[in-house]
């Protein structure tokens, strides 16, 4: 591990604790009003343990969605500065499919931010790639989901984002697509686009390439009567969240793909960077 990603480890816990510890920022521009607080540039030809944490397996009903897919450590790699995620046709462990899916729970987190990631993405039928982010602590749907970006690759241009979180009348789903422009081929899933969101206490705004598509306010996710959360340290979006970054296969999402093609084989999620900018 080189020095400056040993350095970069001691700043992963909280921005609080970042006076004194600084990454090179050469070359990296921030949003007005913020500075760089953490990011992973994949310039190693490893994936970095002190960022990321793979998971292993199919979860509970394939993590809650029925994805078909095993998740395994050997289907994330890095090479010349950029991540791979790679779903394959692959039997393990009395799966058809094989796919990967990181964390940095328990190892990065951020409450509130500006939190950006470079991508492309596959499209080919029931694939489900996502850059989004939980809780560190805290129960599913209270304590909250933030999806930065999702995609049904059937879908090639399309992506979305959405807010995951309980009120009084139970489980809420906020969502909203952005649709790319169609006037060239170059513009879809495809090709490499940054996917952001801007976190505040007040308000959640989704971008695209800088285009600001989607909102949700907090009067929407708290409301001053009527919802479970009674005052403001139970309520969701208010806490420290980690990223995660995966590849699923199948899955609940897109519906009229429930599973691969018969003749695939393989697809790949590319990812250039993920930064979190924190307030100046």
């Amino acid at each position: 591990m080189s020095f400056q990603k040993i350095l970069q480890s001691l700043c992963l816990f909280s921005f609080l604790l970042l006076s004194g510890c600084q990454k090179n920022t050469d070359g990296i521009s921030s949003p007005e009003g913020y500075e760089l607080a953490w990011s992973d540039e994949f310039v190693d030809e490893e994936l970095d343990t002190s960022n990321w944490t793979p998971l292993i397996g199919n979860g509970s009903g394939g993590w809650g969605n029925n994805e078909l897919e095993y998740y395994q450590k050997e289907n994330a790699t890095v090479k010349n500065g950029v991540l791979s995620i790679e779903a394959r046709k692959e039997h393990v462990a009395n799966f058809s499919y094989t796919s990967a899916r990181l964390v940095t729970q328990r190892k990065v987190s951020t409450t509130y931010g500006y939190i950006e990631a470079r991508i492309k993405l596959p499209a080919q039928n029931a694939m489900w790639p996502a850059f989004w982010m939980l809780p560190e602590n805290g129960s599913w749907p209270t304590s909250g989901e933030i999806d930065i970006m999702e995609n049904k690759g059937s879908s090639a241009w399309t992506t979305s984002g959405a807010l995951h979180y309980a009120n009084a009348g139970g489980h809420t789903y906020a969502y909203k697509a952005h649709a790319f422009s169609q006037r060239n081929g170059d513009q879809n899933i495809e090709g490499w686009h940054t996917y952001a969101i801007e976190w505040s206490e007040d308000e959640i705004d989704w971008y695209v390439d800088g285009t600001n598509f989607f909102q949700v306010l907090k009067r929407v996710w708290h409301p001053d009567h009527g919802t479970v959360y009674t005052k403001d340290d139970s309520a969701p979006f208010n806490a420290p969240f980690h990223i995660i970054l995966n590849l699923a296969i199948g899955g609940n999402f897109d519906s009229e793909h429930p599973a691969p093609d018969a003749d695939f084989e393989s697809a790949t999620m590319q990812v250039d960077y993920v930064r979190i900018f924190s307030k100046k």
